[in-house]
Formats: structure tokens, C-alpha cells, sequence
């Protein structure tokens, strides 16, 4: 019964061989500020809200694998394109960010007994479990990353101005941080090959203007090495990184005071959403909020997570994906499989 669905999430994730996205920390003294481009064919999303206290079971189709059970520490507000559960980035109530990039380079672990998560399982997994972005790596021999045929890496970073890119390359974890994160940035090549690039052009202000991987970064590492980071700063750096007719999201993240500020290709219109102000525990519903929708301050703007809408974003998310009508239910059923215990 699984075989089907199986194979759309292989084609699924082949058809996303062209994603491509920019991340990186742009310091001042005062503040820090965690940009991110969304890069991608499909504009849609929700702005979702993940509740602490709520039992999980890791997602996986494989019937030979199974995910870890946990409970979440933390809420979170994620940006979500295939459904609740399944986000492409966010941050927690603890001041950790967690977002994802593509990255063809990946190889990942061979099988064993561990419990499983996939790429965006990943990402959950992080938000709803861990405040700083040490906890993270201390955690990852405890499971196994098994991508349905994707290729991706992680970048991560917490109040306390430590960032990481997670990556899996010739079959091990890989992890930068610290020194070896030095620009704190990263597009779509390994820390590795982008480091190499930035050594071999002595000076990143050298970088062509186009589009690729190497050149966004070397355009980022050539503006944050400048302790001047700002709020509105970090929207104009991706704004230099944007990919004409790909870019659909842009993110920034105010750690320090737990704000995530965003605007879309649909609704150029700088809007915002405090942790503080929302009702993260399991008490209350899952939130939700179309990530074209508004201006300015949203958190009242939010309404009860509701199924329909659900279904018709990965009606919508994979609406390029023939037969994604096997696949779909899935998805969908698997935020009904959460448990809130701590109400």
C-alpha cells in the first residue's frame, strides 16, 4: 500500500533539484539578524504555529523505518508549504532558528537500526525539542537523517549569536561552527567549497553578479563582515541576492526578541509576527496564517489550523507532481496523529 505514495515523494523530490537559497547572521553590537531567501517554483505557504506539549511519532512511508517519539519542549512558528508538521524553516520560543537549503553535493548515512527523520520532519524535530543550536549537535547520533531522495543541509543559529550548517557528505554529518563558520552564511555548495571559493578570490567584493551558488555567497560574505547588521539592512541583502521569477519568500529573523519579519513576491508589504504575543501551548489550537495575507503586525491575524486549507496547499505544493493524489493523504493525516498532553 505504501509503494505508490513512495514513488511521488522520490519524483517529488527529484523535480527539486533546481531549489536554491541564501541564509546567513548579520551582526551589530546590539541586535543580530538571521536572514533567509526562498527560492522556489511555488509561492504559496502558511505561517503555522507548532504547540508545546504535544506527543509525536517521526514521519516516514518506509515501512522498514520508523521515526523517534518525543514530546515538544518548545513552540515554534514555521513557514510551511507541505503541510503542518512538515515546515521549510521557523523559529522557536527558546530564540532557535532552523532553515534549510538545497544541496546537491549530500551523501547521506548508510542503514541502521535508529530512528529515522527526513528533511522536513528535520526541522520539527530541532524547533520542538532543543534551545540552543549545541543541543542540536549533541543530539544528531541519536537518529538517523533518511531523505526520501533529497539532497539538503541546515543552516542554525540561537540567541547567543551561535550559528551551524549541518550537512551529510560522503555518508557522515558534517558540522561547521564556531571558527569554522567564519562568514556565518551559506548558499547552495558545501561550507567546504564555499570557503574555498572566498580563499581563491582574495576579496569576496571580486564575485560576478549572477545567480549561482558561489556568487550569492561571496556577495553575502562581502557585506556581513561588516559588524552593521539591521533589520532593514538584512532585507536589502536579499534583496541583492534575489533570483528574478524564483525568489517567493524573504525572511528575517530578530532572535534577541523572539520576531520573525517577512514579505512575499505576492505582497512586497514588511509584516511581522512576535512569538510573544501568541499562545504557544497545546491548550489552545494550532494556529495558521496565509503567508501572502496582510501588512504589518499579524499575530491577531492568525485563525484555528483548519484541514481544508491544509489540503488544498498540498494540493496546490504538488500540484506539478503527477498522481501527487497518492501521496497527499499522508501528509494530511499525519498532524492528526499528534497528541496534546500537556493541556
Amino acid at each position: 500500500m505504501l509503494k505508490s505514495p513512495l514513488v511521488l515523494w522520490i519524483c517529488f523530490l527529484k523535480a527539486a533539484s533546481v531549489f536554491s537559497c541564501t541564509a546567513f547572521l548579520w551582526q551589530s553590537p546590539e541586535n543580530s539578524f538571521l536572514g533567509k531567501s526562498y527560492d522556489w517554483h511555488h509561492q504559496n505557504g502558511y505561517l503555522m504555529t507548532n504547540q508545546k506539549g504535544v506527543r509525536k511519532t517521526g514521519f516516514t512511508i518506509r515501512p522498514w523505518e520508523y521515526g523517534p517519539e518525543w514530546v515538544s519542549k518548545y513552540g515554534s512558528v514555521t513557514f510551511n508549504q507541505y503541510g503542518r508538521e512538515f515546515p521549510n524553516g521557523g523559529m522557536n520560543e527558546a530564540g532557535l532558528v532552523v532553515e534549510v537549503l538545497w544541496l546537491n553535493e549530500s551523501e547521506y548515512e548508510g542503514f541502521d537500526r535508529r530512528p529515522v527523520l527526513n528533511q522536513l520532519t528535520w526541522i520539527q524535530y530541532q524547533l520542538d525539542n532543543f534551545s540552543t543550536v549545541q543541543e542540536v549537535i549533541e543530539a544528531l547520533p541519536k537518529y538517523r537523517f533518511s531523505p526520501i531522495q533529497g539532497k539538503t543541509h541546515y543552516f542554525l543559529c540561537d540567541q547567543s549569536r551561535n550559528c551551524a550548517v549541518v550537512e551529510w557528505l560522503k555518508g557522515k554529518p558534517v558540522v561547521h561552527s564556531g571558527e569554522t563558520l567564519a562568514p556565518q552564511a551559506i548558499t547552495n555548495d558545501s561550507v567546504e567549497k564555499s570557503h574555498g571559493k572566498l580563499k581563491e578570490v582574495g576579496s569576496a567584493l571580486e564575485a560576478t553578479q549572477d545567480s549561482s551558488s558561489l556568487s550569492r555567497f561571496l556577495r553575502v560574505a562581502s557585506v556581513i563582515q561588516e559588524p552593521k547588521g539591521s533589520l532593514g539592512g538584512a532585507f536589502e541583502l536579499l534583496d541583492q541576492v534575489m533570483i528574478p521569477n524564483h525568489t517567493t519568500w524573504q525572511i528575517t529573523y530578530d532572535m534577541e526578541n523572539l520576531t520573525v519579519f517577512y514579505r512575499t513576491q505576492k505582497n512586497r508589504e514588511l509584516r511581522s509576527v512576535s512569538l510573544k504575543a501568541m499562545r504557544l501551548d497545546c491548550s489552545v489550537p494550532n494556529k495558521m496564517l496565509d503567508i501572502h495575507e496582510g501588512i504589518r503586525s499579524m499575530e491577531d491575524r492568525f485563525t484555528d489550523f483548519n484541514p481544508i486549507k491544509n489540503y488544498e496547499l498540498l494540493q496546490d505544493s504538488l500540484s506539478d507532481i503527477s498522481g501527487a493524489w497518492a501521496l497527499i493523504p499522508f501528509l494530511q493525516r499525519y498532524p492528526a496523529l499528534t497528541e496534546c498532553v500537556n493541556d
